[in-house]
């Protein structure tokens, strides 16, 4: 947990420069000490985005060229402190050193991707007229200018990236202020790019708290990328709306997974409680809502309380064998146990699991499936954001669509089945950005494909083409075809009967329905 000190810090002659405050870095896992870094004054924040707004047009103006190979750069800097990253990721966050590398190899393949979509997405395209023949007519991808971008402790390194590379591909500055939960690992981070030859104003980090990020919101960016809860991009929605600053923003989720009649319940149990308890549950994509058909439920019930008594180990992600880690924050704990003692409350059973593990200075809770749940409760239709899955019997394919669609949220969801065709039918209505058949967190990681959202959950994309365009405002150019002839408009004064009855008859032959339309229209008065 990032906790508040103060320091005394000197400049390179020993002359005292004043107490910052810090934050101070400690793992969730063991609750050791692991570093300091300095806050950035909130009152800073105009300062900060105003260096950006400078350093922006040389950024663009370098070119797409330069910027790409920047990028390259920055992509072996990563490659070469993967180890360093990785063991920084697991400290901070808490999670085991295999999905620690998973984040890892998922950031970078985002950079390396990014670097391969761009000169074919932000290429001019052309457009033709056929009411104005005489004029070429383009559209260029333009930078926002300075682009915010705020994100979360739970995937410290993959989700800044995206927003943050495709940013500074598309001519952008970028300002972060990563979590305060994970300071040193944002700080290895930003240092990949700076080595890189990025200067500190066209990639700016500073840390703090929620105090800070109002403050930049309010010193006037360009475009805002938020990731977060939906109560902090509320405000950050309506704060940038009272300023005309676009937004994208990835809020909460409560993502359903529905195992049919027909499910291989062997593979269907491994997919659906590694995407439950991957990360400790601490992901927007995380299963929290499982729908098994009625006939299945006892059997899903028995496969998957016996596949967590037998493959995770809860414990520190240094400890060999260890396959949950920690939970990352106190304020997160207090959610999941509050979610699952209102639901013990009201009449929910505990199949495993269902409290915190006590011992040592961590922070953990056990691997929980629930069942006999009700539609209100909080477990069932707010963001628990922990290793809980609520197990819920449907009837028929239409009830279990019903019920996934019933949530405020609508990230990603899952169809298990051995039926391709009807799965893909079933996931084509699920009111999701992303919809998979057989799988549920793995294939919306690939970073090829936009990382969209719906409801509560946001909206913009991250990742693919959509995210390099994202990051970009369309800029439509017009000049002569013909070298620098210039042919009067049709439309241009004066007002004529000759010129009227040509372009009458000119709109009734272009836009007719059919061509024997077209035909017709030529020789009607």
């Amino acid at each position: 947990m990032a906790t508040l000190k103060t320091t005394t810090y000197t400049n390179g002659t020993g002359e005292k420069h004043g107490t910052p405050a810090v934050l101070s870095s400690n793992s969730p896992a063991t609750g050791r000490h692991l570093g300091d870094v300095p806050i950035t004054p909130a009152e800073q924040a105009p300062a900060v985005i105003e260096r950006a707004r400078r350093a922006q047009n040389g950024w663009f103006k370098a070119g797409l060229t330069h910027r790409l190979e920047m990028l390259r750069r920055v992509q072996g800097n990563i490659h070469r402190d993967m180890d360093i990253i990785i063991s920084l990721i697991v400290a901070e966050q808490g999670k085991p050193p295999a999905e620690a590398l998973s984040e890892f190899l998922a950031s970078i393949d985002v950079v390396v991707t990014f670097i391969g979509l761009a000169k074919k997405t932000l290429a001019p395209r052309y457009v033709f007229e056929k009411l104005l023949p005489y004029r070429q007519l383009w559209v260029e991808r333009r930078p926002f200018g300075v682009v915010l971008t705020i994100s979360p402790w739970n995937f410290p390194v993959l989700l800044p990236l995206a927003p943050i590379t495709a940013g500074l591909i598309s001519g952008n500055t970028i300002v972060w202020k990563p979590s305060e939960y994970t300071p040193l690992t944002s700080q290895a981070l930003a240092k990949c790019f700076w080595e890189a030859g990025i200067p500190h104003d066209v990639l700016q980090m500073v840390q703090g708290r929620g105090d800070l990020g109002a403050a930049l919101v309010k010193a006037h960016p360009n475009k805002i990328s938020f990731t977060g809860s939906v109560p902090t991009g509320r405000k950050i929605a309506i704060a940038a709306a009272e300023q005309l600053i676009p937004v994208q923003l990835e809020l909460g989720a409560k993502d359903a997974a529905i195992i049919l009649e027909d499910a291989d319940l062997d593979y269907t149990v491994q997919g659906v409680i590694w995407a439950a308890m991957h990360n400790a549950g601490q992901a927007c994509a995380a299963v929290e809502r499982v729908y098994v058909h009625r006939s299945r439920m006892a059997e899903f019930l028995k496969k998957a309380s016996d596949l967590i008594a037998q493959t995770i180990k809860v414990g520190p992600g240094e400890a060999p064998g260890t396959t949950m880690g920690a939970i990352s924050n106190d304020m997160q704990m207090r959610v999941i146990e509050s979610h699952v003692e209102e639901a013990v409350q009201g009449g929910a059973m505990v199949i495993c699991g269902g409290k915190r593990i006590e011992g040592g200075a961590g922070r953990y809770f056990a691997p929980t499936i629930l069942t006999d749940v009700t539609p209100d409760m909080k477990v069932v239709r707010e963001e628990t954001f922990g290793p809980i899955i609520v197990a819920i019997p449907f009837e028929t394919d239409d009830e279990a669509i019903r019920l996934a669609n019933d949530s405020p949220y609508g990230l990603s969801g899952s169809i298990w089945t051995r039926n391709k065709a009807r799965g893909l039918t079933l996931a084509s209505r699920l009111e999701v950005g992303h919809a998979d058949v057989n799988d549920h967190i793995l294939s919306a990681t690939v970073p090829k494909l936009p990382w969209g959202f719906t409801k509560d959950t946001g909206y913009g994309a991250a990742r693919g083409a959509e995210g390099l365009l994202g990051m970009t405002r369309p800029m439509s150019f017009s000049i002569p075809r013909f070298g620098n002839v210039n042919i009067p408009q049709l439309f241009w004064y004066p007002y004529t009967p000759l010129k009227y009855g040509f372009l009458r008859r000119l709109i009734r032959v272009l836009y007719a329905p059919s061509l024997r339309g077209a035909l017709r229209s030529l020789f009607q008065r």
